[in-house]
């Protein structure tokens, strides 16, 4: 995959994860995070594949948006996405610094391999 095609499909399944509907559908989650996925949320929490697929089907009233996005290869098969996201959570609106680790996978799919968010203090951009 050519680096604007790369970039665009991984801005879409980026995107895709910050989509409520989604975000509500465990096996549309099974399939975009890779078994050995980790997460470091902004609130400090450590999260592993297990309690996504238990949590994220079960939110309600957030919303996400997230800002341009860069898109880094890493090597033939990994690739970093960093971004700022606006999360408005039934009106408790927060920012956070987002990076995450995708990684090309056997069967050729992409999937996220680790996620962190950091509270926006507004001491620089992504």
């Amino acid at each position: 995959m050519d680096a604007d095609a790369l970039l665009t499909h991984l801005e879409v399944l980026e995107r895709a994860l910050l989509d409520p509907a989604v975000r509500a559908d465990r096996a549309r989650l099974d399939s975009l995070i890779a078994e050995d996925f980790l997460e470091i949320g902004a609130s400090g929490a450590v999260f592993g594949k297990a309690e996504v697929l238990a949590q994220l089907p079960d939110e309600s009233g957030v919303a996400y948006e997230a800002l341009p996005m860069r898109v880094q290869r890493v090597g033939a098969y990994v690739a970093r996405v960093l971004y700022t996201v606006r999360r408005d959570a039934d009106g408790d609106v927060r920012r956070s610094l987002r990076s995450s680790w995708w990684r090309c996978e056997a069967d050729g799919c992409w999937r996220m391999v680790f996620h962190q968010g950091t509270p926006d203090t507004g001491a620089g951009t992504i």
